[in-house]
Formats: structure tokens, sequence, C-alpha cells
């Protein structure tokens, strides 16, 4: 097993509860907004993709749709299915969907994690004619003063920074999607809204460290490096900050079809 396998991108399981309890959902007006004004009118058969806990399809259920997830890790896909969620254990490049077809086929914050190329138009197979493609992520920024000093936390435990590369992927960066969207034009989606949707959250600094922990990058680490990480981290934030961590998420959603 190689490194790049080892970690993508079922490294999350072994922290599945912890990506429940700690990672962000995705706000429904962000949804709404990138499905189109007729969103209501499309309410049907939604598909989540790499679904993991059920975040994303927890949003499309309170929107109406009748969700299935696609999950290739057993452990996440447990914790959905423990919630009710109607999941299959597979890959995307892998799973067959039979006679299935989709209103719309979701993918939220592992877009990236799928073939390009491929994933577009393996989407656009389990759609139902005038069904769309919904992608979804949340980027997170902090106060300057935090990233600071962070900033001088990771430095000094980690001189070489972190990973990088298939077992410990680069961050995601909100220009990104400009290429997804590209990627959409070309195999047959020409009609692409986006939708920005700012929110906030505070988190303790015990709940920040058990968010960094499942994070691909951080998970690609030795267990020594992300140890003691955590605890200077902790520190650090409960010194300097009152173990108080304000969060400022930008949840962007693209809505992708072929027609309206």
């Amino acid at each position: 097993m190689t490194h790049a396998t080892r970690w993508a991108p079922t490294s999350f399981g072994a922290h599945a509860r912890a990506y429940d309890r700690l990672r962000p959902g995705y706000p429904l007006e962000a949804l709404t907004q990138a499905l189109g004004e007729s969103a209501e009118d499309r309410r049907g058969e939604a598909l989540d993709v790499g679904c993991g806990t059920g975040k994303l399809a927890a949003a499309l259920d309170t929107l109406g749709h009748r969700v299935t997830g696609l999950e290739p890790d057993p452990r996440m896909a447990a914790v959905a299915a423990a919630k009710g969620l109607a999941v299959d254990v597979a890959a995307f490049e892998e799973w067959d969907p039979a006679e299935r077809r989709f209103d719309v086929v979701a993918c939220g914050q592992a877009w990236h994690w799928l073939r390009p190329g491929e994933r577009v138009d393996r989407a656009a197979r389990c759609l139902r004619p005038g069904g769309r493609i919904l992608l979804a992520w949340n980027f997170s920024a902090l106060p300057p003063a935090v990233t600071a000093d962070l900033t001088e936390v990771y430095v000094s435990v980690l001189p070489q920074g972190l990973p990088t590369g298939e077992g410990g992927r680069q961050t995601l960066a909100e220009s990104d999607l400009d290429a997804y969207v590209q990627e959409l034009h070309a195999h047959g989606f020409p009609h692409v809204r986006r939708a920005v949707v700012p929110w906030q959250a505070t988190l303790t600094s015990r709940q920040w460290c058990g968010l960094l922990a499942t994070d691909s990058r951080h998970l690609a680490l030795p267990k020594a490096s992300r140890r003691r990480l955590w605890h200077e981290t902790a520190r650090c934030l409960d010194t300097a900050h009152d173990g108080r961590v304000p969060v400022t998420y930008r949840c962007v959603a693209l809505g992708a079809s072929a027609g309206d």
C-alpha cells in the first residue's frame, strides 16, 4: 500500500465521529442559490457523492430531496447511516448506478478526490434529463492575530511544513473553483451558477485541534508530530486568545446544468 493510497481518500474514517461533530455544515441559502430560482420545483432524488458522515445530505434532505449517499469509507458511511441516510459503500469511479437516475448529483468538500474529467462524465450519466450537478465547499479564515500566532506554532513544530501531494494535499483555495467551472463547461454543462454565503462559528481550542485532526494534510503527519502540534496549538490559543477561535466561513456552491 502506497503512502498516497493510505491517505486518499479514506484517511478520514478513523476520525469519523470527530468529522461529523466538528466539520461545518452547508447553509441552505448557498445551495438554493446555486440550484437556481426553480430549485423548489426540482425537488426529487439526490445523490451525494463522497457523502462522508452526511453533512451535505442533511442539507439536501432539509430542502426536500430524497438522498442516497455514496461513500468509499465504511466507517464514515456507518455514521451517516446511523442518522437515517441510505448509503452505498463504494468509490464513485467503481459504483454502478444500474437504472437509478437522479435530479441532483451533489458533492461536498470532496470533488478534488475524484478524477478530473471523468467525475463530470460519471455525474452526467447519473442524472435525469434536466438534472443538475451541485458542488459545495466551506473555506475558512481566522482573525489575523490568531493566524499570526498559529503560524509561529507551525514553524516551530513543523519547520518543513505540512506534507503535500496525494498523501497530504495542498489546501484548496477558492480560486481553484475557476478550474472546476471550466471543467464543467468542457464536459457538457455550460450553465454554472456560483453562490457565496458567508457565515461564522466560534470553536474552543480543543474543538479547533479536533477539527484539524480531520484534515488530510494533518492526518499525513507522524503521530508524534500531530500530538505535539495539537498540544502547542491548544496552549497558544488558551494563553493568547482565551481558548476561543472565531472562524469566518465562506460557503461556495456551484450549480451546473446542461441547459435551463
